[in-house]
């Protein structure tokens, strides 16, 4: 199937480039924390995949694309909040937002995570599996464009060098168009070590 036919089929119109899903080479630091449970080659696999993913649902959310958020590729329908922060933008007559570089991952994991733990807090949604990421700001701004052509920020403009922590739940695919992709169950940010129990995943996890 060509890249034009398989967003047709999932009813997003017109399809993205093909290059929303490029990353450049990561080089940031990679952790194998399965307890051995997953080679060290496919950690860096499922890494690289959900960089490709944050990289693909960051361009649909920048430029406005709720169709490809409710495509359910990248994850559930909405995408985790997606969709709604989209709708957000529109209701403010905001047709796009530029600038994709405010972050930049650091520190990667793939984490085992028990089944006990699982059961212990249900409303994470822990998968065996779970990514977390660890980006540090760099200073540059989001800019909302909207409509009339007036710019104003997006979002709360971080100093440079401030670092923060994503979770990320759900499970590595290889798609026959799209390629290598983690399907994010359900992303959450994390405070390393805040007494709670994703506090204590994340903080595994050290720039």
């Amino acid at each position: 199937m060509s890249w034009s036919a398989f967003w047709q089929s999932v009813h997003v119109d017109p399809p993205p480039p093909e290059s929303f899903l490029d990353e450049a080479p990561f080089r940031g630091k990679v952790l194998n924390l399965t307890t051995g449970r997953l080679s060290d080659d496919v950690v860096r696999q499922w890494v690289s995949a959900d960089l490709r993913r944050g990289k693909a649902d960051a361009w649909a959310t920048n430029n406005l694309r709720r169709d490809i958020t409710d495509s359910g590729i990248l994850g559930p329908p909405g995408l985790n909040g997606s969709s709604e922060g989209i709708d957000a933008e529109r209701a403010k007559h905001v047709v796009r937002i530029e600038g994709d570089d405010y972050a930049e991952t650091i520190a990667a994991a793939v984490i085992w995570v028990s089944k006990d733990a699982q059961r212990t807090n249900p409303g994470a949604g822990y998968t065996d599996y779970v990514i977390v990421h660890v980006r540090r700001t760099t200073g540059r701004p989001l800019t909302e464009v909207l409509r009339s052509g007036a710019r104003a920020p997006y979002g709360k403009l971080r100093k440079a060098g401030e670092l923060y922590w994503q979770l990320d739940t759900g499970h590595f695919f290889i798609h026959p168009v799209l390629g290598p992709l983690w399907y994010q169950q359900d992303g959450w940010s994390c405070q390393p070590n805040d007494g709670t129990q994703m506090g204590e995943i994340c903080g595994r996890v050290k720039p």
